[in-house]
């Protein structure tokens, strides 16, 4: 019996979470030479692979990446924190019916750390 690969299941979550409306650009890795056209942003970042109990099928914990450039001055965080939470929104349910078995576990925010950018990241698990 072959097991799956990861790829397979991680390639359908790229294209669900691409087609969220105000996402401008959505890859698998979190590369160092984004610019400002890249924001708002998906970044599918795998951190573990393992058998799953499915068999034959593999499950993928991943740290789905997004966040937007802070423009304070425009209507402040308060509206920044909404916006990144209707799109968290809009993220859990594109993954929950991209066609692949993706169960949310929790979301991680950058606490105000991150100059320039506000992030927040789904963690996530992937079956396929």
């Amino acid at each position: 019996m072959s097991t799956t690969n990861p790829m397979t299941a991680l390639l359908v979550l790229k294209t669900a979470l691409g087609l969220v409306t105000g996402v401008a650009s959505c890859k698998i890795g979190l590369e160092s030479n984004m610019t400002p056209a890249d924001y708002p942003m998906v970044r599918i970042v795998p951190s573990l692979s393992r058998h799953s109990a499915v068999i034959g099928s593999r499950e993928t914990e991943v740290l789905i990446y997004f966040g937007k450039p802070i423009h304070e001055f425009e209507s402040g965080l308060e509206s920044l924190y909404q916006t990144l939470y209707d799109l968290e929104a809009a993220l859990i349910n594109a993954a929950e019916t991209s066609g692949v078995y993706c169960q949310y576990r929790e979301t991680i925010a950058d606490e105000d750390r991150v100059d320039g950018y506000k992030l927040m990241a789904l963690r996530v698990m992937v079956q396929g």
